[in-house]
């Protein structure tokens, strides 16, 4: 049996990073596992979205907002399965988890997941989901995706 000794949950306040949490904490709870929380600010993805035009006022509100997800999500799995240690890393969210999840030791991932539909261009330039990304890079540890409920 693999051993969830270590669980680090992906949030990013959307309802399907509201049901991961919720899943999380259970895993945490039945497991006895302690849990880290990652927030992501993907600014080179956003920027390159925007076509260059994100302002410093933006990143810092787009980190304003990571800080404020990551207080509720560590506030929400403390009042349901215990303290939680928060994060906040910058750059692509599969690479920042993937990072962390060899630094923090972690056997367990969490991370929410929205169907979308892609279009043309999305598949052209290979835009991946990120829990897409992760089944391939994390091949020891245990990947869990969770819908929004």
């Amino acid at each position: 049996m693999h051993s969830f000794s270590k669980i680090l949950l992906f949030y990013d306040g959307t309802s399907e990073g509201g049901s991961a949490l919720l899943s999380c904490a259970a895993l945490a709870t039945a497991f006895a596992a302690p849990v880290d929380v990652i927030v992501v600010v993907d600014y080179i993805g956003l920027n390159a979205k925007a076509g260059g035009l994100i302002c410093a006022d933006a990143m810092r509100t787009l980190e304003q907002d990571a800080r404020s997800a990551l207080t509720e999500a560590i506030n929400q799995l403390g009042a349901q399965a215990g303290a939680a240690q928060g994060h906040i890393a910058f750059g692509n969210v599969a690479d920042a988890i993937s990072r962390s999840v060899a630094l923090l030791k972690s056997s367990v991932v969490v991370v929410g997941h929205r169907a979308r539909n892609r279009t043309r261009f999305a598949r052209w330039i290979g835009d991946r989901s990120v829990h897409s990304d992760l089944a391939e890079r994390l091949p020891p540890s245990t990947l869990v995706t969770v819908t929004a409920r």
